[in-house]
């Protein structure tokens, strides 16, 4: 079999892998939940995070695609949305005060989008957050159970970490309380049928340079 048989046989045959993931309308989440438990001691008025260890380190991959209206901020992204940031307890903000979510550093090249429910998918706006485009570095969190999705469009490992704390309605820290933080972990795999393409395109190209 020539280089460009080999070529026409695994364009078909990822053509017919990846056709039910062209009907798809909505991303998936990539595995399962990752929790992050924020916790408030009222003793020493500080915040808590936990992050549940038992899932490993969710990757971020081509899962499907192209996906239908906000949605589609995904699209050509490995992706995923399995943290979820979730109030453990019963205990809310103090009077006058929000829950805010702050991304104080991040990956060069990872992006985040505005998530929700992982069972109220409609809730998602996929709006660009922490950075992304420009977007604030906060974000003001309802307390309800929330997925916001990570992508990146070069392999690799990712990282970013944040503070979760008390504030006013512009963010603004209200005094008295001490922030939790946490470094949330990502590695970004291209999906098998891209890394063949990539292997099949570098193969063709030294037997371009030894003819």
């Amino acid at each position: 079999m020539n280089l460009r048989t080999a070529s026409s046989t695994l364009a078909l045959t990822l053509g017919a892998s990846l056709a039910p993931g062209a009907l798809a309308d909505m991303p998936q989440m990539g595995g399962p939940m990752k929790h992050i438990r924020v916790m408030f001691d009222e003793s020493s008025a500080a915040i808590h995070l936990h992050v549940d260890d038992s899932i490993s380190t969710p990757i971020l991959d081509n899962a499907g695609g192209p996906y239908a209206g906000n949605a589609g901020a995904l699209d050509g992204l490995m992706h995923n949305a399995q943290y979820g940031w979730m109030v453990e307890g019963f205990w809310a903000p103090p009077a006058g005060s929000n829950l805010w979510i702050e991304q104080t550093s991040a990956t060069p090249g990872l992006l985040a989008f505005q998530g929700g429910m992982m069972s109220m998918m409609g809730s998602h706006t996929f709006a660009p957050i922490f950075g992304t485009d420009g977007s604030d570095s906060t974000l003001m969190w309802n307390g309800l159970m929330l997925h916001n999705w990570y992508a990146a469009s070069a392999a690799g490992d990712y990282t970013a970490a944040y503070n979760v704390y008390f504030g006013d309605s512009s963010g603004v820290p209200t005094p008295g309380f001490t922030p939790g933080s946490v470094t949330l972990h990502w590695t970004a795999l291209p999906a098998p049928g891209s890394l063949a393409l990539l292997g099949l395109t570098a193969l063709g190209a030294r037997r371009r340079r030894t003819n």
